[in-house]
């Protein structure tokens, strides 16, 4: 219990850091959702439309403050720490049906919060996620953006670091040098697969990231064993064949470094969609709202109707 207070204390210090940095207000709360039993931590912010932001695989909310401190002068901002992330409950997600664990999360958090139907912005994991809360639910989602890739979009690719983690061999080495939560390897991690520009991500930010990485090691390694294989994303989430499907309004801000999936790639997805817009974000990667938070919060606003 000391050990999970000293952490509170240090991922909650760190956050107010990265909140005054960009001069934003946000109330930080734990919400309880009794329909999977498990407690999140939840940022809020501004008024208006509901706009719910979900964070990637082994992230954290806090990656986007420098795009909510713009939200918010619009619309009423809620940025949760997924199930086994920043200072939420760890997560067991052996045995998961990942498509299902999703579409129980938002729509109980949406619950929770007395939520009827919100804009969904999903980043890396989170759009994946969206996507499933989307297709099963539509009538609670007003929007749909893809902030960057989505695993599982169009087939099974990940970045050959993503895939070795989950290898029995090479996972362990991984796990014991890169995987090592530090400053230094967060800032490597950052550096080659999440921006483009490793000078634009804060210091408190990195620090909170290793610290949650420290934190939530088991929760994370257990995500990625039910998503990935040695060979990328598992066959049966892909969900280029359920595109077609989607039936809420869907655009695509993608970055034009995301060393995930090209901007030309993220297009085949887009058309996919019945009457989706795909918008490129320059000289961002796969974090836009760390590398380019104001041209990312130019395209959300006019994608949430702000203008």
């Amino acid at each position: 219990m000391i050990e999970k207070e000293a952490y509170f204390d240090s991922y909650r210090r760190l956050q107010d850091a990265l909140l005054a940095r960009y001069d934003l207000v946000a109330r930080s709360r734990l919400v309880y959702l009794e329909r999977i039993s498990t407690q999140i931590h939840v940022l809020e912010a501004g008024e208006g439309k509901p706009v719910l932001l979900l964070h990637g695989g082994a992230g954290t909310g806090a990656e986007h403050i420098p795009v909510v401190a713009r939200l918010t002068k619009h619309f009423r901002v809620i940025v949760p720490d997924r199930p086994g992330h920043g200072m939420s409950d760890d997560f067991d997600y052996r045995g998961c049906d990942l498509r299902k664990a999703n579409v129980e999360f938002v729509e109980s958090l949406l619950d929770a919060l007395g939520i009827e139907r919100a804009a969904l912005v999903g980043n890396s994991y989170g759009g994946f996620m969206a996507l499933n809360f989307a297709l099963v639910r539509p009538e609670r989602v007003s929007n749909l953006i893809f902030l960057g890739f989505s695993p599982g979009l169009l087939d099974r690719r990940l970045p050959l670091m993503m895939r070795l983690m989950v290898t029995p061999i090479f996972g362990t080495l991984l796990e014991a040098t890169l995987g090592r939560p530090s400053d230094k390897n967060t800032r490597l991690l950052f550096s080659r697969i999440l921006v483009a520009h490793i000078d634009r991500v804060p210091h408190e930010l990195v620090e909170l990231e290793t610290a949650h990485s420290r934190r939530h090691r088991q929760s994370i390694s257990r995500l990625f064993d039910a998503g990935l294989t040695a060979r990328g994303f598992r066959r049966e989430y892909v969900m280029r064949d359920q595109l077609p499907n989607v039936r809420v309004p869907t655009t695509f801000l993608w970055g034009e470094h995301d060393a995930f999936m090209t901007p030309e790639e993220g297009g085949v997805a887009a058309r996919l969609i019945p009457g989706a817009r795909f918008e490129v974000i320059s000289d961002a990667g796969h974090l836009p709202s760390t590398d380019q938070p104001e041209a990312t919060a130019d395209l959300l606003e006019a994608a949430l109707g702000a203008r």
